[in-house]
């Protein structure tokens, strides 16, 4: 009895390490540094980097390189730029030398789940960081050190991708790499080199049908290439460029001074992830998803001699869109609105990334499951002998259970990227300042406008302006703000604006509700010209002894079920399509209890009037 009885505790200690692991694992990243990006997401940039040194997931060894990518994009965002570079040289330094997984961390991500495992960063991650060390270092009066970075983002992904044996990227090369170099080498005067690497970026949309990866070849590249070859003399050329993309003649430069605007739209795409319940056939494992409408097939072997039991489950994580307020842009300059072009987008090239690693990845995953199945079948075994066949079989399928709950996906991802990347060329009047008026276009024919003063100064000029949301646009922004702040415009006196009395009661004060789910709302105005708009956030918390997965809807009339309510993907496809009327967009987040969680997206709405709607509620 005392044998069995040992046996029975060694069997309860097992199972509740895996389940005390699965709890502490169920957190997506994008949930574990939710705080960091909200404080990204309003400007409060030295807060945003507190709160990463403070966070006790980021700064584990085995995220060390996330740390050093989030701690380089805040910096430059703040416009430290040397710091910045400071960041990014050590995330540089060790994706260079190889991150390894030990031992140890190899059996803790095949018996749980690879968020175990150190982080070793998407490819696109990886050279991603090189186009800010060229904006940092360009910043820095330093274009030379500059080059070398944009011509490393290049260089980097063939040495990626002549690792690779099987599934090579279809990431190769970059195209927005090309436009920058060629705007850098610009910049310093060489003509002639910035010719070849803007040719480089043209023979890469061309070669793809004129749009590579979500992004249409640039009007602004075409004309940058005909007028470096006109300035070089380059008059074949000239000619093929003129006559392939039906351009008028282009005049040689006239203006000695010009800006190169980037335009960093919304926060980079998140990582989630798809659980696929499947079955076992032959020698593989199998099982079906559906993305963005499009089912895809899962093919994983089968490690010889695994017992598939009765509970099957593999992770695979996926990447969603970010909500982006604005859909375009542009600079009205000397009375003439030019718009802002797309030359990156990284939703697109993150899922393409995604797919070509995990099919690289197939063999890793399926020796995960059989790890976790020669798991359950030890306990099964140690079961059996202390209770029996009877026990032996229901402490299995529980084990299974477990590790089926266990099994996610790795969601970690550099999530202080932009959703994309735009820019437009400027002319520059010699006068000592330059006005440039930025009109940014959003939801419901909202318009915003931003005002930037450049001063003159001959050759091209650089800035990277960026929106994390929506611009708070005010005749006068507060005092607290810093002239010099990227986010900043016009400093003044603060213009407080508040919903009427029977709208204010509804925020600032915790509302229960019957779900067991309580919360609290926040407001803030957005002005537009003569109107009003109303930001509102949310703030969730649960009386639940477990992690509550909620969907929700904020509305501003109240929720009844004939009510057109959508995914946010689908509401942003209504809005561009001018249908999104009187159509509401569902969220979800997950509370872990004694915390208070923050929603991800505020929603900006004609209204002050508000309504919290819990659709759905899943216990983890």
């Amino acid at each position: 009895m005392k044998k069995a009885s040992f046996k029975v505790a060694a069997l309860t200690k097992a199972a509740l390490l895996l389940l005390t692991t699965c709890i502490y694992s169920c957190d997506t990243y994008s949930i574990k540094t939710s705080e960091i990006q909200q404080q990204i997401s309003t400007g409060q940039f030295k807060t945003a980097s507190d709160l990463a040194d403070q966070n006790k997931f980021l700064r584990k060894k085995r995220n060390r390189l996330l740390y050093y990518l989030e701690k380089g994009k805040i910096e430059h965002m703040a416009g430290n730029y040397a710091l910045s570079n400071t960041w990014f040289e050590k995330a540089y330094v060790l994706v260079d030398d190889g991150i390894k997984t030990d031992a140890a961390h190899a059996v803790a991500a095949n018996l749980t789940n690879p968020m175990a495992a150190p982080y070793k960063g998407e490819d696109f991650e990886k050279v991603s960081m090189h186009y800010y060390m060229a904006l940092n270092y360009f910043m820095l009066g330093q274009p030379d050190e500059a080059l070398v970075e944009a011509k490393r983002i290049n260089i980097k992904l063939l040495q990626l991708n002549d690792k690779y044996q099987n599934h090579k990227n279809k990431y190769t090369t970059d195209a927005f790499s090309q436009i920058l170099q060629g705007i850098i080498y610009e910049a310093s005067g060489d003509v002639n080199n910035a010719f070849i690497a803007y040719r480089n970026a043209e023979e890469i949309f061309s070669a793809n049908g004129n749009s590579y990866f979500g992004v249409p070849m640039p009007d602004q590249l075409k004309q940058d290439l005909v007028r470096t070859a006109r300035t070089l003399g380059f008059t074949e050329e000239y000619n093929q460029y003129i006559k392939k993309y039906n351009l008028s003649p282009t005049p040689l430069q006239t203006s000695d001074a010009e800006a190169i605007i980037f335009w960093e739209n919304g926060q980079g795409p998140v990582k989630d992830q798809i659980v696929v319940t499947a079955s076992g056939a032959g020698s593989f494992f199998y099982g079906s998803y559906m993305e963005d409408g499009v089912v895809h097939d899962i093919l994983l072997p089968i490690p010889f001699g695994t017992n598939l039991g009765s509970i099957n489950a593999i992770a695979i994580p996926k990447y969603n869109r970010s909500y982006s307020y604005y859909t375009k842009a542009s600079v009205i300059t000397n009375g003439t609105e030019k718009y802002f072009q797309p030359a990156e987008d990284y939703y697109a090239i993150a899922r393409q990334c995604l797919q070509d690693r995990m099919l690289r990845e197939a063999v890793n995953m399926a020796v995960r499951f059989a790890s976790k199945k020669a798991g359950s079948a030890i306990l099964g075994e140690i079961a059996t002998q202390a209770l029996g066949k009877d026990g032996g079989d229901l402490v299995k399928l529980g084990a299974d259970a477990a590790g089926a709950i266990t099994e996610k996906a790795d969601t970690r991802n550099w999530q202080s990227l932009p959703a994309t990347i735009s820019y437009v060329r400027i002319p520059l009047e010699n006068k000592p300042q330059n006005k440039i008026v930025l009109k940014k276009y959003g939801a419901g024919n909202v318009i915003d406008t931003d005002t930037i003063t450049l001063p003159y100064k001959k050759g091209l000029q650089i800035v990277n302006y960026f929106d994390l949301g929506r611009t708070q646009v005010l005749p006068t922004v507060p005092t607290d703000v810093k002239a010099d702040s990227p986010t900043a415009t016009n400093p003044g006196k603060e213009i407080i604006v508040k919903p009427e009395e029977k709208y204010a009661v509804k925020y600032g004060k915790w509302t229960d509700t019957p779900e067991g789910i309580s919360y609290k709302l926040e407001y803030f105005p957005q002005q537009n010209q003569d109107k009003t708009y109303w930001g509102k956030k949310v703030l969730f918390k649960t009386n639940s002894v477990k992690s509550v997965k909620i969907t929700y809807a904020i509305t501003d009339v109240p929720y009844n079920g004939k009510m057109k309510v959508v995914s946010l993907d689908e509401f942003e496809n209504l809005k561009d399509a001018g249908k999104a009327k009187d159509t509401y967009y569902y969220l979800t987040d997950i509370i872990k209890p004694g915390t208070e969680t923050p929603g991800w997206y505020p929603a900006i709405q004609e209204k002050a009037d508000v309504y919290v709607t819990i659709l759905k509620r899943e216990e983890l």
